[in-house]
């Protein structure tokens, strides 16, 4: 919630409104299935566990559990921020593409964790329909782009945000 205050007071009222207008999944294509968090939860992490105050990628029956249902062939998430491709029993593909411009944070919700990258790049996935010798199937390759995130960290100190400026240069959260 105090995410949102943040941003409420920060983006204009026509970039709210088009956040809020915004659904909250989308089935891309028959094969291509998107959410943030999971199917279910905005905020859940679909692929990581954080019980432990780090993420640690759940086991296949858990991630199924949570894709209550959705069985298209590639399930695209992201919430946490780090660049993840799952492949699972039922041969779903599960992608996080990462984040192009936050490559750690600290949460306390639902408990204190940590999100780590451990790079200051920025992160997208490109995912492709190939044919191979075996058949088709998916195939998804994760870019790190290298950029000036001495500048973008210049700005999060200038606006008092040491703790992003830290996340920026160096994909890792500012320990106090």
């Amino acid at each position: 919630m105090q995410r949102w205050i943040l941003l409420s007071k920060n983006l204009p009222k026509e970039a709210l409104d088009w956040m809020r207008s915004l659904p909250f999944d989308y089935q891309l294509s028959e094969d291509v299935y998107l959410c943030h968090g999971s199917p279910t939860d905005d905020m859940m992490y679909l692929l990581e566990n954080i019980e432990t105050g780090q993420p640690i990628v759940r086991g296949d029956a858990d991630i199924l559990a949570l894709l209550d249902g959705i069985d298209s062939a590639v399930v695209i998430c992201g919430h946490t921020h780090i660049p993840r491709t799952v492949k699972l029993s039922s041969g779903q593909t599960i992608i996080n593409t990462g984040s192009v411009g936050y490559p750690a944070y600290e949460d306390d919700l639902p408990i204190v964790h940590k999100m780590q990258t451990y790079s200051p790049h920025a992160n997208y996935a490109l995912i492709s329909y190939v044919e191979t010798q075996q058949g088709k199937r998916w195939q998804t390759e994760h870019i790190n782009v290298a950029y000036d995130h001495e500048a973008a960290a210049t700005l999060a100190l200038q606006n008092g945000r040491e703790d992003w400026a830290f996340a920026l240069k160096t994909g890792r959260v500012l320990s106090l």
